[in-house]
């Protein structure tokens, strides 16, 4: 499967370059090797999907696209779950960031 800029974890694993935690410091840690890529943030996303990590799509504030990104500490104390669908639209800003890899490759 390949990047899906619709899905929350792989949009945030673009648009933060990695995840960080909303609520502490602790980040995602996550180095798979290879070109960096739309591959490598989709294999990020992924990964962190399966380690639990709550990945929430939050409302822009002006162009600034924002997500709520837990670790799966601050996710089971919060209690909150991941999202498993998929955001209606892809955010402008991912489609650029897109476009712009995709040029440079």
């Amino acid at each position: 499967m390949a990047f899906d800029p619709r899905d929350p974890y792989d949009a945030a694993a673009l648009y933060d370059m990695w995840l960080n935690c909303s609520r502490c410091p602790t980040s995602f840690d996550y180095e798979p090797g290879g070109d960096i890529d739309l591959d490598y943030y989709h294999r990020i996303g992924q990964q962190a999907r399966v380690e639990n990590w709550a990945v929430l799509p939050a409302r822009s504030q002006g162009d600034e696209l924002m997500f709520n990104v837990l670790c799966p500490v601050c996710a089971d104390r919060l209690g909150v779950s991941g999202c498993d669908g998929r955001m209606e639209l892809a955010a402008p800003v991912i489609d650029q960031i897109c476009r712009a890899m995709r040029l440079a490759s």
